[in-house]
């Protein structure tokens, strides 16, 4: 295992944690089928179809980019590729970007 790969998985999983929170606070029963998801892609567009929020394609690259990651360090027999020191940083800034993204969505329903 390379260096730098569990910062992938780790940021991968804390993007999903919290989007999959906030499908279990607003979304209906038919959410719960995602919750078997790890493609942060598709959580994105439901959370956005929630709240009311276009979509936005940078943010969704963004998510799909991270999703690769996960699996590309999670399951390496399948692709076998090595987080460098620049990926492991791109993973961070975008687990810290939608991070904020959630933060704000739940900042929103606190207010309402």
């Amino acid at each position: 295992m390379a260096f730098y790969d569990p910062s992938g998985r780790f940021c991968q999983q804390s993007v999903e944690k919290r989007m999959k929170h906030y499908l279990e606070l607003h979304g209906n029963s038919e959410d719960m089928l995602l919750f078997t998801s790890h493609n942060l892609g598709r959580l994105y567009d439901r959370i956005c179809a929630i709240s009311g929020n276009e979509p936005d394609r940078a943010t969704r690259g963004d998510l799909s980019k991270l999703t690769d990651y996960y699996f590309n360090t999670n399951y390496p027999k399948e692709i076998n590729i090595e987080l460098t020191k620049d990926m492991a940083q791109d993973a961070l800034d975008i687990a810290k970007t939608v991070n904020k993204w959630m933060d704000s969505l739940m900042e929103q329903e606190q207010r309402t």
